[in-house]
C-alpha cells in the first residue's frame, strides 16, 4: 500500500488535477467558438433576411407596375435603395460574407434595381419595352463583371441601386412619365457600364452628415408627401453620381 507521503501518489494527483484542468479549459474554449459562430450565423440570417425582404419588395413593385400604380412601384423601389444600404452595413462592418448571402443578395438586386426598375419604364410600346431589355440586361452586366472593381474603397461603374432611385424619383415627380423616364434610363444604363470609379457609399459607417442625409431619407420616405421624398432622394443620387469624390469619397480617400 502507498502511504500518502509516497512521490508516486504525488505525482498521480497533480496529473489528474492538470487533465481536469486542461479538460476545463478546452471546454471552455469550445463554449466561446461555439457562441462565437452562433453569434456570427445569427448575424447573417439577419442579413439574409433583409435580403429576401429586399426581394418581396421588388416583387411587390413589379404587381405595382403591371397595375398601372407607378407610385406604389417607385415607393417601394426608394424603400428598397434605403434597405440596401443598411444589408451592406452589417455585411462589411460583421464581416459574414458568404456565398449563399451573396447569391441571394445578388438576385435581390437584379429582381428589385433590375428588374422591378425597367418596369418603370412601361412596356406599352415597342421602344419601352426595349430599353427595358436593355436596362436588365446592364444591371446583369454589371453584376456579373463589375461585381469586384479592383480598387479598395470603390465601385465600378455607377451602382444599381442609385440609378434605381434615379429612376423612382423621376416617375414620382413626374407621375410616370415615359418619355422623360427612357431618357434618364438611357442615361443610367451609361453611367452603369462606364469603366470609371465610384466611391464605395459607406454612409451609415461614415461621417455624422452622412448618417443624418440616411436617416433624413427614411423620415420623408414614411412621414413627408411623395414630391418631397422623390425630390430629396433625387438631389441625393445626382449628387452621388455627378460630385462622387467631392461629396461621398472622403472616408474613401482617408482609408487609402
Amino acid at each position: 500500500m502507498l502511504g500518502t507521503g509516497d512521490p508516486s501518489l504525488h505525482s498521480c494527483i497533480h496529473r489528474t488535477k492538470e487533465g481536469r484542468q486542461g479538460q476545463c479549459n478546452s471546454l471552455s474554449l469550445s463554449h466561446d467558438q461555439s457562441h462565437l459562430k452562433k453569434n456570427e450565423f445569427s448575424w447573417k440570417d439577419v442579413a439574409n433576411s433583409l435580403s429576401l425582404a429586399n426581394i418581396v419588395l421588388g416583387l411587390f413593385s413589379i404587381f405595382c407596375s403591371f397595375s398601372r400604380k407607378s407610385h406604389c412601384a417607385s415607393w417601394m423601389l426608394l424603400m428598397s435603395f434605403l434597405l440596401d444600404m443598411v444589408i451592406r452595413t452589417i455585411t462589411r462592418q460583421l464581416n459574414i460574407y458568404c456565398k449563399s448571402g451573396a447569391e441571394l443578395n445578388d438576385f435581390a438586386v437584379f429582381t428589385t434595381f433590375g428588374l422591378a426598375s425597367a418596369l418603370l419604364l412601361g412596356v406599352d410600346g415597342p421602344l419601352n419595352g426595349f430599353l427595358a431589355i436593355i436596362y436588365v440586361l446592364t444591371t446583369s452586366f454589371r453584376l456579373c463583371f463589375y461585381s469586384s472593381a479592383g480598387v479598395p474603397f470603390s465601385y465600378k461603374g455607377l451602382p444599381c441601386p442609385y440609378a434605381s432611385c434615379v429612376l423612382a424619383s423621376i416617375s414620382l415627380l413626374t407621375k410616370g412619365n415615359t418619355f422623360i423616364l427612357c431618357c434618364m434610363a438611357s442615361l443610367m444604363i451609361l453611367f452603369m457600364v462606364d469603366q470609371s470609379y465610384y466611391p464605395r457609399d459607406d454612409v451609415l459607417e461614415s461621417e455624422n452628415w452622412k448618417k443624418v442625409v440616411y436617416v433624413g431619407g427614411v423620415v420623408m420616405l414614411f412621414f413627408s408627401p411623395f414630391s418631397l421624398t422623390a425630390f430629396y432622394c433625387l438631389v441625393w443620387s445626382l449628387s452621388y453620381i455627378f460630385f462622387p469624390d467631392a461629396l461621398w469619397g472622403g472616408a474613401a480617400c482617408l482609408k487609402l
